[in-house]
């Protein structure tokens, strides 16, 4: 009787543990593949990507301009101040640039930092950066290159290069840039993963931005988001869940990975800092991976999680009730 009571104690006690420490099991490895495995990487090798990408776009670039410094011509109409010549020599050669490297701006400035030419494949000049220092920083390290926001919210790779003559004298400094939309064209091609490039509304003028938007056939709307703006995507829209994420701006969206869920989808979102030339926050890259799949998988697993638990608890059940049952005989009282 000690035993069977044994036995029984031991099914009860047990196969509940048993259920807990395997639903316990299934939410840790689920937890840690969702946040702290492949999608944290890809987002990283999203992030390596695209700097690799604006890496080799700004060696074009650079490229680009040395063709030009080569250019006696060009080099002795910079040098003379003659807007009209270089011109002439240039506009034929920044149409080809634009029209084969998506070449948005070429710009060139006196050594006083005056504007002597600007050539420009979109219309949207008017950069809000401060250029004075920029300048002086290419001076000082020969060029100077990174991310620029211009009025219009046009997030602008740009290159400026110090030029000087053969003597070392310097006769001014040529500016060059590319829209990397493009770029980001090329990481969501790779990589399989939408991305969303937001700048802060605190940055642009209303007008000018929309204005920009109709310039370029854009689709944005400057209502779309409370507090930024998209001024490059790999998506139609964005979806109401994940711009509410984006407006709580929750403190696990600093490069973490935030589960949203977008109709019978489910996005995995990853959120990273996106910096100008002067390495000062100008708003935010969002990366989203389709997770559906990963989270359908994870519920058929927890569904055979709750069907294997269940026999297990009947099996108990009907295994204390037959021990009970060969109990009985024991203690029944005698017969006469």
């Amino acid at each position: 009787m000690a035993q069977a009571r044994g036995q029984v104690l031991l099914i009860v006690v047990v196969v509940p543990l048993l259920i807990l420490a395997m639903v316990l099991t299934a939410t840790v490895v689920y937890q840690e593949e969702i946040r702290g495995g492949r999608l944290i990487k890809d987002a990283e090798r999203s992030q390596a990507l695209l700097r690799l990408e604006i890496a080799e776009a700004s060696s074009t670039l650079h490229a680009q301009i040395d063709g030009l410094s080569d250019n006696r011509e060009l080099a002795e109409a910079m040098a003379a101040g003659n807007a009209g010549t270089l011109e002439r020599l240039v506009a034929p050669i920044f149409a080809h640039m634009r029209d084969q490297h998506n070449i948005s701006h070429l710009y060139f400035t006196r050594p006083d930092r005056s504007p002597l030419l600007r050539l420009d494949g979109t219309g949207k000049s008017g950069q809000v950066v401060d250029r004075l220092t920029l300048y002086d920083t290419a001076e000082s390290a020969g060029s100077s290159d990174g991310l620029d926001l211009n009025a219009f919210g046009v997030v602008t790779l740009r290159v400026t290069v110090v030029w000087r003559d053969t003597s070392g004298k310097l006769i001014g400094f040529v500016e060059i840039g590319r829209d990397i939309a493009p770029l980001i064209d090329e990481v969501h091609r790779v990589m399989g993963l939408d991305i969303l490039l937001l700048v802060k509304k605190e940055l642009l003028d209303r007008d000018r931005w929309e204005e920009g938007e109709r310039q370029s056939g854009a689709q944005g709307s400057w209502d779309e988001l409370a507090n930024a703006v998209s001024v490059a995507r790999t998506l139609p829209t964005i979806p109401t869940a994940i711009g509410l994420m984006l407006e709580d701006g929750q403190p696990s969206m600093t490069g973490g990975i935030t589960i949203v869920g977008v109709g019978k989808r489910s996005l995995a979102m990853s959120v990273h800092p996106l910096l100008d030339l002067e390495k000062k926050p100008i708003g935010d890259v969002v990366l989203l991976r389709d997770v559906t799949d990963t989270s359908r998988s994870m519920t058929r697993s927890l569904a055979l999680l709750v069907l294997f638990a269940t026999v297990l608890i009947i099996a108990g059940a009907l295994r204390c009730r037959w021990l009970l049952a060969m109990e009985k005989p024991a203690n029944a009282p005698p017969t006469v």
